[in-house]
């Protein structure tokens, strides 16, 4: 039996830092289980003022952090955009960014010069739809720093760029972006 010698193609793997500044507001709205959990129970009955305490109380657990403590924004976020938009560029698609493409990091800090609790008013599930106070964070004048790996042989640096930069005018992030029928977490690239 003769051993056949398996050469590896090398990966052409680049790196690239990009800056990300916020065109519109931020607004966290990270999954909280306690309050899924709550609300499913109560299943349309009426809210009391306790319920707004909750609400408050859980303000800070809508963030995203940082290890550090820093408020941030999952890596995958970004990336997930530039999947979804791949089709509308020319030569992309779908497959080949989400295995071409990396964001580093697990949650990105993100800079901003300021934060305001966005106070709406929702419905719960369930049969009667009872009303209820959802506050969230929302950051204005936002920028964060992508450190990006992607394979050189499959897609160029300037694809990579244009990917974020539509992403970000067409998807976005965070809650009530553009993805979702709104305005907010929308970002360019700082060229």
């Amino acid at each position: 039996m003769t051993k056949k010698k398996v050469e590896l193609q090398a990966l052409k793997k680049e790196k690239i830092s990009v800056e990300i500044i916020g065109v519109t507001p931020l607004l966290m709205e990270k999954m909280d289980m306690d309050v899924v959990e709550r609300y499913n129970l109560k299943k349309g009955k009426k809210m009391s003022k306790k319920d707004d305490v909750l609400e408050e109380e859980k303000y800070e657990y809508k963030k995203h952090k940082t290890k550090d403590g820093k408020v941030g924004f999952p890596a995958i976020a970004f990336l997930k955009g530039m999947v979804e938009v791949a089709p509308y560029i020319d030569g992309m698609d779908k497959k080949k960014v989400r295995g071409s493409v990396r964001v580093l990091g697990d949650i990105i800090p993100i800079n901003y010069k300021k934060e305001y609790k966005d106070v709406k008013w929702g419905r719960t599930s369930g049969i009667t739809k009872s009303p209820r106070k959802i506050i969230r964070p929302m950051f204005e004048d936002w920028s964060c720093k992508l450190d990006i790996v992607y394979n050189s042989a499959n897609i160029s640096a300037e694809q990579v760029i244009n990917l974020l930069n539509w992403a970000g005018f067409q998807i976005g992030i965070g809650g009530f972006r553009p993805e979702k029928s709104g305005n907010f977490g929308q970002y360019e690239v700082k060229t």
